[in-house]
C-alpha cells in the first residue's frame, strides 16, 4: 500500500537549513507517487518572522517533486478540501491553516524571533 495515491491533498512543511531560514508551506494534490518520490500540484506559501499578519499565496500554481527522504513534514489533508479556498492565518503567536470549516494549526512551526 502506498504512502499517499493520486488525488490525495497534502501539506508539505520545509525542513529549515540555517536559523533564519522562512518558513515555507506548500499545499497541493498529489499527481503520482513512485519510488518514494511525490509529485504534486499546488500552491506555496512563505512566511517570514518578522510579518504578523497573515501571508499570500506565492504566485500561481505550481508543480513540485517532493522525496520523502528529505526531512520535509508532510501532512495528508482531507481529500475533498479545495485548496484554492485556504489561507494561512497568523498572529503573534499561533498559525493556521483555514478555509473557514477546516483548521490546522501550525504554530509549532513558526520561527520566533
Amino acid at each position: 500500500m502506498a504512502i499517499v495515491t493520486e488525488g490525495d491533498r497534502i501539506l508539505v512543511i520545509d525542513k529549515r537549513l540555517f536559523k533564519d531560514d522562512n518558513t515555507r508551506l506548500f499545499v497541493g494534490v498529489v499527481e503520482e507517487f513512485a519510488m518514494n518520490v511525490i509529485r504534486a500540484r499546488g500552491f506555496s506559501y512563505h512566511v517570514s518572522p518578522y510579518e504578523v499578519s497573515g501571508a499570500e499565496r506565492r504566485g500561481e500554481e505550481r508543480v513540485r517533486v517532493i522525496t520523502l527522504a528529505s526531512g520535509d513534514i508532510i501532512f495528508v489533508l482531507p481529500r475533498d478540501q479545495d485548496l484554492t479556498r485556504l489561507q494561512l492565518k497568523r498572529s503573534p503567536k499561533s498559525m493556521q491553516l483555514t478555509d473557514g470549516t477546516f483548521a490546522l494549526d501550525l504554530s509549532d512551526f513558526m520561527l520566533r524571533v
